[in-house]
């Protein structure tokens, strides 16, 4: 029988508990909306967002804890949680905070995380994302656009006539804002009147370079 040293035992006993209060607290810096509580997995549109806006070694440092904790509320068990995050410190070792290839490190580690499939033996548990709501979202868009200059009405109606079980236009939106394609308001003639729409608008480059960033 294996038996846990008293400091193994304290360390599962924090993580949980710190776990369950932030299933409780956490809101969405995305959209201000409650974070599933405890017992539910967390979003993971604001963990893309979060990954996504890890531009520093200090800033992915400060979000090794939070990053644990999605981890583990997708695959519900500590030990893959600690394999990923054992992982993830191995990949941050190989980081020179000073080296002119920062950028780059932090890069590679976004994407890392972003594609990250686990293999812990005897029961993988698989990919951390690509099996969420908003996949199909990504999906069509990166099949279906090589750039995008038209209104969010016109993407979305797009979007929800070739997919099954369509998303609502608040849950589309969000999903491309964590991916880095946010609809904003530009200024259009209507009937030779001005009218604000929503548009989503990004070149062939723009939309190759969010693409790239996020493991496509």
């Amino acid at each position: 029988m294996n038996v846990l040293l008293p400091n193994k035992v304290f360390k599962q006993f924090y993580f949980l508990c710190s776990y369950n209060k932030m299933s409780i607290q956490s809101k969405c810096q995305t959209c201000g909306r409650k974070i599933p509580t405890a017992g539910g997995k967390l979003s993971s549109i604001e963990f893309r967002r979060t990954i996504n806006d890890i531009n520093t070694l200090d800033k992915l440092i400060s979000s090794k804890k939070y990053i644990g904790k999605f981890v583990y509320s997708k695959f519900r068990l500590i030990k893959y949680a600690d394999n990923f995050l054992e992982k993830l410190e191995e990949e941050i070792q190989y980081i020179d905070p000073i080296a002119t290839t920062i950028h780059e490190d932090l890069n590679r580690i976004r994407i890392w995380i972003l594609n990250y499939i686990d293999q812990t033996e005897p029961d993988p548990k698989g990919a951390l994302l690509g099996n969420d709501l908003e996949s199909p979202v990504y999906q069509f868009l990166h099949s279906v656009y090589s750039e995008i200059d038209e209104p969010f009405h016109d993407f979305y109606n797009n979007y929800a006539s070739n997919v099954d079980n369509p998303l609502s236009k608040n849950h589309v939106s969000r999903a491309l804002t964590a991916l880095g394609l946010k609809p904003a308001v530009k200024k259009i003639k209507h009937n030779d009147k001005p009218k604000c729409v929503m548009f989503i608008c990004a070149t062939k480059e723009e939309l190759a370079d969010i693409f790239r960033k996020n493991g496509y």
